[in-house]
């Protein structure tokens, strides 16, 4: 009758696992109690007791599924000792104990078979989902990519008619005083709408080329002084060695450095400097930002760089695409709270010596 109940209940009603265990270990006490009546292990049919084994192991966790096996075993057990009272001739004992101890081997393969398949299915499902992230946060970068690429085809218009008003108002004689830096920070969105374009090229061609480790460091350090210059980042360098290649396109770098600008804008305000760490050894390349965590806990950094989610200070899409980024080139991104500081660490594959 609990058999039945289990089998109805997971269809409907998620029961808990002491209640299914409960219930189950009834089933192997009656179970045992009507063939210690007919016939003890003796009784052919004892092979039914196999029944709440392998419900046991298919719907209850490890550990409450062991405790029914062991029961099993130790009511066939019990079984052994009731063999005089219904049979006096001992011809026959060998024969039982041996049918007791085929039950007991059998309970224990059918217990790791389905134990086997269970952690196969529970790990085709994590990939499952993990894959069906994996699509939603692509959906999301390509709908910010479409955005980026649209806005940068409309701003484009605008900008070279500002360029033309500004070339004339410096032909004006004498040119203001506001004029000259008006011109240097256009001259400076010019050229990231440029380097934008090239980037674009490079991923649409998939051109790939070689990154030197040492150049990495140096143009992280140059790009975070003209985009962060009030920031007090301390930039260390641990068994670097400036040949090592990395392998990649062009929006490397900015991955790189929008990892690095995440970790300075946390720490905006905060007295203590963000150390950033740049290491190879024979395999990776490796960059450490070590920065105060304000806010953060480890559920948020748990999902950060995964998805598009709304923050104090935006949607963590600078975290996402330079996740994308660094996986695209067989690398990984990990956050994680040290104390009272988070921890990002980039590992990338460094590309074969020619040598």
């Amino acid at each position: 009758m609990s058999l039945l109940l289990i089998l109805l209940y997971r269809r409907s009603v998620r029961l808990a696992p002491w209640l299914v265990g409960l219930m189950l270990v009834i089933d192997v006490i009656a179970l045992n109690s009507v063939i210690a009546i007919y016939g003890a292990a003796s009784n052919p049919f004892n092979a039914v007791l196999l029944i709440p084994v392998v419900l046991a192991f298919t719907v209850l966790p490890l550990v409450y599924a062991g405790g029914v096996l062991l029961i099993s075993a130790a009511a066939q057990g019990i079984q052994l000792l009731l063999l005089p009272l219904h049979y006096h001739v001992s011809g026959m004992e060998e024969h039982y104990y041996s049918m007791v101890i085929s039950f007991v081997i059998t309970s224990g393969l059918v217990s790791l078979v389905i134990s086997y398949f269970r952690y196969q299915l529970t790990q085709r499902e994590q990939a499952i989902r993990q894959l069906r992230e994996r699509q939603l946060r692509d959906e999301q970068l390509l709908a910010i990519g479409t955005a980026a690429a649209q806005l940068a085809h409309e701003v484009a218009t605008p900008a070279q008619s500002l360029r033309l008003l500004l070339e004339e108002a410096q032909e004006q004689q004498p040119s203001p005083a506001w004029l000259q830096p008006i011109v240097e920070q256009f001259s400076r969105i010019e050229e990231h709408l440029r380097s934008w374009r090239r980037i674009a090229d490079d991923v649409r061609e998939q051109r790939m080329s070689v990154y030197f480790a040492g150049n990495i460091c140096q143009t992280l350090q140059h790009i975070i002084s003209l985009n962060r210059p009030e920031a007090n980042v301390v930039w260390e360098q641990q068994s670097l060695k400036s040949q090592a290649k990395v392998y990649a396109d062009a929006t490397l770098v900015p991955a790189l450095s929008s990892i690095v600008m995440n970790g300075c804008d946390a720490a905006n305000g905060e007295s203590t400097p963000v150390l950033v760490t740049i290491a190879t050894n024979l395999k990776e390349f490796n960059l450490t930002i070590k920065n105060n965590k304000k806010t953060m806990d480890e559920e948020q950094l748990a999902w950060l760089g995964t998805r598009v989610s709304a923050s104090e200070k935006g949607f963590g899409v600078g975290a996402v695409v330079s996740n994308a980024t660094i996986e695209k080139f067989g690398g990984s991104v990990s956050w994680q709270l040290q104390g009272e500081h988070i921890v990002t660490k980039v590992i990338l594959p460094l590309a074969e010596s020619d040598e």
